[in-house]
């Protein structure tokens, strides 16, 4: 399921990086699509086996706020 996450606190294209290789290698079932810095957002698809909380725990981790999920 496509799934766009509002996420404040990304301030450069380093702060991308470290998303997309979170949520890719630390989550099985999540493939992110885009990242977009200067929006706050990332789309990614993810399994419906995905449990959003610990998405959220590991956006966290990186210092950044899972602000919405849609």
């Amino acid at each position: 399921m496509k799934r766009k996450l509002s996420i404040e606190g990304m301030k450069c294209t380093h702060c991308v990086g470290n998303l997309t290789d979170v949520l890719t290698e630390d989550i099985s079932g999540v493939k992110v699509l885009e990242v977009n810095l200067e929006g706050k957002y990332a789309v990614v698809d993810m399994d419906d086996s995905v449990d959003i909380e610990q998405v959220k725990a590991l956006i966290e981790d990186l210092g950044f706020n899972l602000i919405s999920v849609e």
